[in-house]
């Protein structure tokens, strides 16, 4: 068999000062460092061990904060700075952890680091001031900066989610259903070669203002038009604002996803008549489905034999049932002279979208 072996020892590196020291100089050649390797999507942590020109470990001193300063070697600007953390403080030992968040927005390549060490005199809780600064030298030629290298993530480049945005209208009216009108997303591959059974499938609904229900389905079909489909997670929503998460877990081979807004073709419809004395009386002929208490209906005067804006007639909903249908509504407007009877439906209710989803 091969056998292959890892290794897990701090990324450790020595550095220099003559910070109250006699300093001697006593070689004429870098010593003991390498060129820093750190790696995006993980957390990476260095060492420092401050040495003096006999190599001897010392300290600082407590009053003293090392300073971790990373430089671009393209833009020479500084694009991180993190005070380091006491390990050892009579044995001059620091640490700084530079983190996944911290190495997102930066590019692998070259870099260059400093280490300074800094006193602070404290002006209040969070705010000093910084009264001396000396750098901390990388060998014992009073070299001050170090070499970094920052490489690509060891867990690989994150693929891309689909996006998913095509939906296709099913209408059951079309076969004499009283079922509500459902949009089909295209089929989206599950990746079924390449997932387990305890494979996590991550779906991200862009939710507008949405009311109605969004149902994830799997199937199992062999080839690309699968007939069989199983209802997987079914979420209802009422003025959805947010986008929404949801994970099955499972191995499939497609997915879809089935929505279904709280709308129909049947809009609510009253039935408008004027009065002599140049009002409205109004009342509900068909109540709709989705509608809310508060809702506004406006019918325009033009529609009702008179001009837009003086005769226009507003209905406000006053009472629904669980479906939102209309029940009990009032209305204001001022009717044109004469005495008509009108039949007008009111705009269909606002149930928002489901702009798209994502599939990851």
């Amino acid at each position: 068999m091969q056998l292959n072996y890892v290794y897990l020892y701090r990324n450790q590196l020595d550095i220099f000062t003559n910070y109250n020291q006699s300093w001697t100089q006593e070689r004429y050649r870098k010593v003991y460092n390498r060129n820093l390797k750190i790696y995006r999507s993980v957390d990476n942590t260095i060492d420092f061990t401050v040495r003096n020109g006999s190599q001897k470990e010392i300290s600082l001193g407590n009053a003293t904060t090392v300073v971790f300063n990373l430089i671009s070697n393209t833009t020479e600007k500084l694009v991180l700075q993190k005070d380091c953390t006491v390990l050892d403080i009579t044995r001059g030992r620091h640490q700084v952890i530079i983190t996944e968040q911290e190495l997102f927005d930066l590019d692998p390549g070259f870099y260059s680091f400093y280490v300074v060490a800094e006193t602070r005199s404290n002006i209040d809780s969070t705010t000093y001031e910084v009264t001396s600064k000396q750098v901390l030298y990388t060998d014992d030629q009073y070299d001050g900066h170090g070499s970094l290298q920052i490489l690509e993530g060891v867990t690989g480049q994150v693929a891309n989610s689909e996006v998913i945005k095509n939906f296709n209208l099913i209408d059951p009216a079309a076969t004499g259903s009283e079922e509500l009108p459902r949009y089909t997303s295209s089929i989206i591959h599950a990746n079924y070669k390449t997932t387990m059974p305890n494979s996590i499938h991550t779906f991200q609904f862009y939710l507008n203002n949405y009311t109605g229900s969004v149902v994830i389905q799997g199937s199992l079909d062999e080839g690309s038009s699968p007939d069989n489909w199983s209802d997987l997670e079914v979420s209802e929503y009422t003025d959805q604002n947010t986008n929404v998460y949801k994970n099955i877990i499972g191995k499939y081979n497609w997915f879809r996803i089935v929505h279904t807004p709280n709308e129909t073709g049947a809009q609510a419809s009253f039935v408008i008549a004027q009065t002599i004395a140049g009002s409205y009386t109004v009342s509900v002929r068909e109540g709709g489905i989705g509608y809310s208490v508060g809702n506004t209906i406006t019918i325009n005067g033009d529609e009702l034999g008179g001009e837009t804006p003086a005769n226009d007639l507003i209905i406000t909903v006053d009472s629904v049932n669980d479906d939102g249908e209309i029940e009990e509504i009032s209305f204001t407007g001022v009717s044109y002279n004469g005495v008509r009877t009108f039949v007008k439906s009111g705009v269909s209710t606002q149930v928002g979208s489901l702009d798209k989803i994502l599939y990851r």
